[in-house]
């Protein structure tokens, strides 16, 4: 199986928009470009934290994640970051703005919702499961479930639709 190369970008303490690309190589090893430039890196949990290697260093770090915005403490130093998946964003911003998909290929492991389902945003939709890890896709606003487009143990690609959602009756009144 070919590795999985994912971009996204970066912002670190709102500044502007960094690209990057992880590739996935071993059980917790990776490649990561910054800006172009190849780095190779580890993350292994140790303890309540975690020991991250970036190409020749090693340091022990703290991640808290809330959605896109996760908050770092390493090399001395914290640091908020938010993660931006391109092709997400540019979902919301088109026609699709009322529809989840798959941020990357996976296997539904879980349907909280049918359609009809009044959803709050932060909401659990479905969860995913890719590359060995489980994400959970949430409402991202108010609404009714229009349409569930996957079971479980449904597999499917990068920008699959997942969950449809339609303006609630009071919000669209």
């Amino acid at each position: 199986m070919a590795p999985l190369t994912m971009g996204l970008q970066i912002s670190i303490d709102d500044g502007e928009l960094r690209d990057v690309a992880l590739t996935r190589r071993e059980h917790h090893a990776a490649s990561i470009w910054i800006d172009g430039r190849q780095h190779r890196a580890d993350l292994r949990p140790v303890g309540r934290g975690f020991e991250v290697t970036l190409d020749d260093r090693t340091e022990r770090i703290w991640l808290v994640v809330e959605q896109d915005v996760v908050f770092i403490h390493a090399f001395g130093r914290a640091w908020r970051t938010e993660v931006v998946d391109p092709g997400e964003r540019k979902a919301l911003q088109s026609d699709q703005a009322d529809l989840a998909t798959a941020p990357m290929p996976g296997t539904v492991i879980t349907v909280a919702v049918e359609p009809g389902q009044q959803v709050t945003i932060g909401q659990p939709l479905v969860v995913i499961e890719s590359m060995k890890m489980q994400s959970e896709i949430v409402a991202w606003r108010d609404g009714v479930v229009e349409r569930v487009h996957l079971r479980v143990g449904d597999t499917f690609d990068r920008g699959a639709g997942l969950v449809g959602l339609a303006p609630d009756e009071a919000e669209a009144a």
